[in-house]
């Protein structure tokens, strides 16, 4: 029995579409929780020292990082075990 390529390769593209809709939304809630500490902050006439902000900066690069890697793992083994799986088939 012949493997469908066109077939497995439309099912992985629409998981991968859904893993970057996933990491965006992950992106988007933590930038809006970051944007609205800093926002209240500031709102209430305190000062931050420039090394905070760069905290918050670091922060969320490496929230962004680590959520992005974590999607592009759960990628990798989908492609890895997509053969395998009931639903692509």
């Amino acid at each position: 029995m012949a493997i469908d390529e066109a077939h497995y390769k439309k099912w992985l593209t629409l998981d991968s579409a859904v893993i970057i809709v996933m990491w965006l939304a992950l992106v988007i809630s933590e930038t809006y929780v970051a944007y609205y500490i800093l926002h209240s902050v500031i709102s209430q006439g305190l000062e931050l020292p420039i090394a905070l902000i760069g905290v918050y900066v670091l922060f969320l690069l490496l929230m962004f990082t680590i959520n992005g890697l974590g999607c592009y793992k759960v990628w990798v083994s989908i492609k890895e075990h997509m053969y395998e799986m009931e639903y692509y088939g």
